[in-house]
């Protein structure tokens, strides 16, 4: 079985996003807990600051599209390939996480970014599934949202999330329910061959870098 991985994804210093397709020379071990996407920072880290995309900002109501980093920032446009509404809750460690859609979307990068989608087969055929996912917090402490590593998988392969690109809603009081987009990148080719893809969420991380899930959170996706 082949396992591809998708480089880092960096936020550069004047904000440029680069992110990469699947890399085939790379493979990434069954039992990673590696965070998938990760910010270059400066000092008092005003760069990684700017990715804590929450979803306080407005997104017109007849907007289809998930509010996730790429809708909310212009980042690119969006084609609708297929949307799931799903209900599935899973709970480890005090967590319960509903998965309750994911869309998979064909990408146009506005201009001012296109320089910064690399690595892909054809860049005029780029994929993004975006996954919604509840948190319930049934412990005792706030858990923040912002650092969860997650996979899309397929039997063939993997593909890490992209942090810069997600959105979510701040951390979780105790006895709370909040919302996360995460997403995943993907050529088109490899959307269409596969019909099989599960969602796998790895690792929750809190302030003090330690994982709040003792065991991965698996999805089965219905077919597109």
């Amino acid at each position: 079985m082949k396992l591809f991985r998708i480089p880092v994804a960096i936020l550069l210093f004047a904000v440029a996003l680069t992110l990469s397709a699947c890399n085939n020379d790379e493979k990434v071990a069954e039992d990673s807990k590696t965070p998938a996407a990760e910010a270059a920072t400066t000092e008092g880290n005003e760069v990684a600051d700017a990715l804590s995309d929450d979803l306080t900002d407005d997104v017109p109501a007849d907007n289809p599209f998930f509010p996730d980093r790429l809708t909310k920032n212009a980042v690119a446009e969006k084609e609708m390939l297929s949307q799931q509404n799903l209900d599935q809750s899973e709970t480890e460690d005090n967590l319960e996480v509903t998965l309750k859609g994911i869309q998979y979307t064909k990408l146009k990068p506005a201009d001012s970014y296109e320089e910064s989608f690399t690595g892909f087969a054809d860049p005029d055929k780029i994929v993004a599934a975006t996954a919604m996912i509840e948190v319930k917090n049934d412990g005792e402490s706030a858990v923040p949202l912002t650092d969860i590593g997650a996979f899309l998988e397929t039997p063939a392969y993997r593909i890490l999330n992209h942090n810069v690109l997600e959105a979510d809603s701040g951390e979780i009081e105790p006895g709370k329910t909040s919302t996360k987009y995460v997403v995943f990148l993907m050529d088109q080719e490899d959307y269409k061959e596969e019909d099989d893809f599960s969602l796998r969420i790895s690792s929750i991380t809190d302030k003090q870098e330690e994982d709040l899930l003792a065991a991965d959170l698996t999805f089965d996706l219905p077919a597109n």
